[in-house]
């Protein structure tokens, strides 16, 4: 788990560096999920070709410079989560995927916080893109050491896990349990990402990019984190998968393989999530 974390920390950290060069949210963000699925396709030894609708999307010098300087971290990134999802048993609820048992390991971590914002469907690409604007704009941003395991990618699996408490069983219900469990005076829940991957995932990761406004939801944690102490999380992220005989890459959630070849999962992020604490730097 430390090497995952060093490994966050250090994408997080480089491509808060580019803010630096006068880029946008807008375009690190593009620029990070090109980076991501290309070193998703090199490890599958897919087709690079794939991702020229996404590459249209980062401005040139952005591109080399993600290609020379993320990739590699990416690449050694979704390797740790691969180990993560490989040694846990699916179906089963325990440990990284005992919702209860993780928020207690949350709170060993953080102890008490003010705010907790849930984004259903939330990713590893949103969430280091926010974590860099955030440390950008003087919040100091932490990855946990906890990680949240969803076998099944969906927010279901979250909720039943409220059964038998005194929590509605809805995703609303979520974030006000972990508020409590924290001691924390607001949650909110926000179904913004989830949406778009239903919307426009299926269209192709570039369209995904396109309608996903990063610094909306980044001004969100902004807000809260100038106040308070805030912990970020998510009910499960996304999956990155190629059409094999349609030629593109899109997103969705919950990616089963269904016995067909005709689709490859390039990265199941649907099946694991992070939590950020954020706070502003006195």
């Amino acid at each position: 788990m430390k090497k995952l974390y060093e490994l966050l920390e250090d994408v997080r950290d480089t491509v808060a560096e580019r803010f630096a060069t006068g880029y946008s949210l807008e375009s690190l963000y593009r620029a990070l999920m090109y980076a991501l699925v290309y070193a998703a396709l090199r490890r599958r030894s897919g087709r690079l070709e794939l991702l020229k609708p996404l590459e249209r999307r980062v401005p040139p010098p952005l591109l080399a410079a993600v290609k020379r300087e993320l990739v590699g971290k990416l690449y050694h990134l979704l390797e740790q989560v691969d180990l993560i999802l490989a040694s846990s048993r699916p179906v089963l609820v325990h440990g990284e995927a005992d919702f209860r048992h993780v928020i207690e390991s949350v709170k060993r971590e953080v102890g008490r916080v003010d705010y907790v914002l849930v984004y259903d469907c939330m990713s590893l690409v949103e969430l280091l893109s926010i974590s860099a604007f955030l440390k950008v704009k003087g919040v100091k941003p932490v990855f946990l050491n906890t990680v949240f395991v969803n076998p099944i990618g969906v927010t279901r699996f979250v909720t039943q896990q409220l059964y038998g408490t005194r929590y509605h069983v809805s995703l609303l219900g979520v974030a006000k349990y972990v508020a409590n469990e924290l001691g924390a005076l607001l949650f909110m829940k926000s179904s913004f990402i989830d949406e778009k991957v239903h919307e426009v995932g299926l269209l192709g990761v570039e369209e995904f990019v396109d309608k996903v406004n990063i610094e909306r939801v980044a001004r969100e944690a902004l807000e809260r984190a100038r106040s308070g102490r805030v912990l970020i999380l998510s009910d499960h992220g996304y999956d990155v998968v190629a059409s094999v005989h349609e030629n593109y890459i899109y997103v969705t959630h919950g990616f089963s393989y269904g016995g067909s070849s005709s689709y490859i999962p390039l990265v199941l992020l649907s099946r694991i999530t992070f939590f950020i604490e954020a706070y502003r730097v006195v």
